[in-house]
């Protein structure tokens, strides 16, 4: 991995997550008693921002939270991990929330309420213009509205700032109307709804990497596929790895680094607080 440090700017959401272990996930119509609870800072793009601070990027946050103390609690949490905040806007609606039930296997099922998430706009995303076309890369998912990141993978593209996008949670909205990015991260259930036969022209990106848990993480480019066996670890909670796989990978572009990084995320509770840190990685690779 290059010593430099890449500028990246991720447009995504901010939440709130209450993690409650529970020995399995609840079937319908089931209570269950949680052994624990965990309230920390969450949401995709926050998690992939830091993932890609603790890397080694220089990174940049735009997103929406609340007027609410959650939210201020957030900016100074982002502000701590060296983050610029200066693209987080706030909202009279409440910071996004996420309630995650975590089985002893680390397996998970989530609920989100978007919250202050769904209120930034196009016209916002546009005033942070020059944010985005100075960056390296831009890193998306899809838990802020579709028209938002769309822009902002415009204006990147415009400027010659590469695109990584992690469509995620996958709506019939983009599934419709999917726009041309440089990098698609995809989990296996995700790829088989983009393009079942993993074609890039389908897929309308440069590079497909498929992600696949404890099996190979494929890497699919014009000059063919490529696969990349993550380390074998026993997780202890999943949520959260593939974000810092993402947030790894636009600081690196190195796959195996990458594939560390989410590999790390899985051995502690909870989004945020189970991402590593560069050092970390680095040593866990050697």
């Amino acid at each position: 991995m290059e010593t430099t440090r890449p500028s990246i700017v991720v447009v995504g959401s901010l939440n709130v997550d209450h993690t409650l272990r529970v020995p399995r996930i609840p079937a319908p119509g089931e209570t269950l008693t949680s052994s624990s609870m965990l309230t920390c800072f969450g949401g995709k793009g926050a998690n992939q921002a830091v993932a890609a601070a603790r890397a080694g990027g220089r990174v940049a946050m735009i997103g929406c939270v609340g007027v609410d103390d959650f939210g201020t609690r957030y900016i100074e949490a982002l502000k701590a991990e060296g983050i610029d905040t200066s693209g987080v806007l706030r909202s009279e609606t409440p910071t996004g929330s996420a309630f995650i039930a975590v089985d002893d296997a680390g397996e998970n099922s989530i609920i989100v309420n978007p919250g202050a998430n769904h209120a930034i706009t196009v016209a916002d995303i546009e005033k942070q213009a020059e944010l985005i076309r100075g960056a390296d890369a831009l890193l998306l998912q899809l838990e802020c509205p579709l028209p938002v990141v769309r822009r902002a993978a415009e204006m990147a593209r415009e400027a010659g700032v590469k695109v990584i996008l992690n469509p995620s949670p996958l709506s019939e909205a983009f599934l419709a109307d999917h726009f041309e990015v440089d990098v698609l991260i995809v989990n296996e259930g995700e790829a088989a709804q983009i393009t079942p036969n993993r074609d890039l022209k389908e897929a309308r990106c440069a590079q497909l990497i498929i992600t696949r848990g404890a099996e190979s993480t494929l890497s699919l480019t014009a000059a063919g596929l490529s696969e990349f066996a993550p380390p074998k670890v026993t997780p202890v909670d999943t949520v959260g790895a593939g974000d810092t796989f993402a947030g790894a990978f636009a600081v690196s572009g190195d796959i195996a680094y990458a594939n560390a990084a989410g590999a790390l995320a899985t051995l502690k509770a909870g989004a945020q607080p189970s991402i590593p840190t560069r050092s970390e990685i680095e040593a866990f690779i050697s």
